[in-house]
């Protein structure tokens, strides 16, 4: 028989009923898809493994009556867990024998795993019955908590049938979020109402989340530990050695970060009239084909060669003029934010999904961006005076007036300030989640 969703009024939660029978016919067609996506195919593969891996994982550590407080922490990638590291930096002080066990659904959570240091991390399980259930038997946690937003509701549901407590930290919802509308807010609401403990990021949050299903009485405000996160990653990247090329004297580098397509034509063709500006590009996605297309349209736009970043760091010839520098590789941002005077974030041209404000602002850059966003931290950080949205209207006045060294100044300076003011949730979020581990 198919285990089904049940409300607390113990009625039959038919959406809860197709849920998990689509799970139980998705294999074929998960499997059908990973050939054209292999990302998804890593993912795929990884969640058939799950359950044998922690099985065997636990079977040497979680056995015994007296055993020490175990995590699982669950996060849908990297950025959501990388969030949360500053929150499980102050719990393993709070709690020194915690083991800590990671789960995520994206194969970018994996690179996050070596910043975590976790007793055990691997993908999360398929979401049904059998396996989410056979994972928790093994492993039994003292309490499950999700980071951001991400819940799984066959994970949530057999999580409180076995009496763990459920919480959520850094949690917002963003107000175009599919999650609030049909069929997502129906399908999730369960799983919800089943936290115990979310920590908010904000005030503004809080209606949103109560209309997912969230108990207004199990809502606190603990902050957002990207803040925290983005002021350690830029202390830590803060003088160690150049990675770029040092730039033509009265160049001011312009450094694009997390770049989509329609970002890098946007700004190459902006640049390109724009001669005292030095242009470094860092694709979301580095790919040959994207360094290739690129280098084309560096051509095009300027007339001149594109430097590449892996040739440049090789050794090779690549010249020290200032034409356009194209990064390919991936996790130097932090470090790269440190040799610029401006910074451009992607994905906010086009509702791509603009990518994270914080670090640059955090590193003492003004922070440039599209308008197509529903990012609160982005808003608020444009009326701080740290930041400012770009379009084809503004853009090339806008960076013009960034050659002015004063300017720059201001809004560096009232960027960090703003990411300064909004840490603490290293220690509000560690409070919240050892309450949930104490209640086990």
């Amino acid at each position: 028989m198919v285990n089904s969703q049940w409300p607390a009024g113990g009625r039959l939660n038919l959406t809860g009923l197709l849920y998990d029978i689509g799970w139980r016919l998705s294999g074929p067609l998960l499997t059908g898809a990973g050939l054209f996506s292999p990302k998804l195919a890593r993912a795929v593969a990884g969640r058939r493994e799950s359950v044998d891996r922690f099985r065997k994982w636990a079977s040497g550590r979680r056995t015994g009556l007296e055993l020490p407080p175990l995590l699982v922490l669950h996060g849908a990638s990297a950025g959501e867990l990388a969030g949360s590291i500053p929150i499980l930096t102050e719990l393993r002080r709070l709690i020194p024998d915690l083991e800590l066990v990671v789960t995520y659904s994206s194969p970018s959570g994996e690179e996050v795993a070596a910043d975590i240091r976790p007793d055990m991390h691997w993908f999360v399980p398929f979401d049904r019955p059998d396996h989410t259930g056979a994972v928790l038997d093994a492993l039994r946690p003292d309490a499950v908590v999700f980071a951001k937003l991400d819940v799984w509701p066959t994970f949530t549901r057999e999580a409180a049938r076995r009496k763990i407590p459920i919480g959520m930290i850094n949690a917002t919802v963003r107000p175009r979020s599919g999650r609030l509308r049909f069929p997502g807010r129906q399908l999730l609401r369960t799983a919800y109402a089943q936290l115990d403990a979310v920590g908010a990021v904000s005030e503004g949050e809080r209606e949103r989340l109560i209309r997912l299903g969230v108990s207004p009485a199990a809502i606190q405000i603990t902050g957002d530990g990207s803040f925290d996160r983005a002021i350690d990653r830029v202390q830590a990247a803060q003088g160690g050695p150049a990675r770029l090329p040092e730039r033509a004297p009265g160049m001011v580098r312009l450094l694009a970060g997390s770049t989509w397509p329609t970002d890098e034509s946007f700004l190459l063709k902006t640049l390109s009239q724009l001669p005292e500006f030095e242009l470094v590009l860092v694709p979301h996605e580095p790919t040959l084909e994207t360094v290739a297309r690129l280098e084309r349209d560096v051509k095009r736009y300027f007339g001149t060669p594109a430097r590449v970043f892996s040739r440049f760091s090789a050794g090779g010839t690549e010249s020290s003029d200032s034409s356009p520098l194209i990064v390919d590789a991936v996790g130097l941002l932090a470090e790269l934010y440190t040799e610029a005077d401006i910074a451009y974030v992607g994905g906010g041209l086009d509702g791509t999904g603009l990518h994270s404000v914080i670090e640059p602002a955090a590193a003492g850059l003004p922070v440039l961006f599209g308008a197509h966003h529903d990012r609160w931290e982005a808003r608020e950080l444009v009326a701080s005076g740290g930041a400012v949205e770009l379009d084809e209207s503004n853009a090339a006045v806008e960076i013009a007036s960034l050659r002015d060294a004063s300017r720059r100044a201001t809004m560096a300076t009232a960027g960090r300030a703003y990411v300064a003011g909004m840490t603490g949730a290293g220690l509000a979020g560690a409070d919240l989640v050892a309450s949930l581990l104490r209640r086990s």
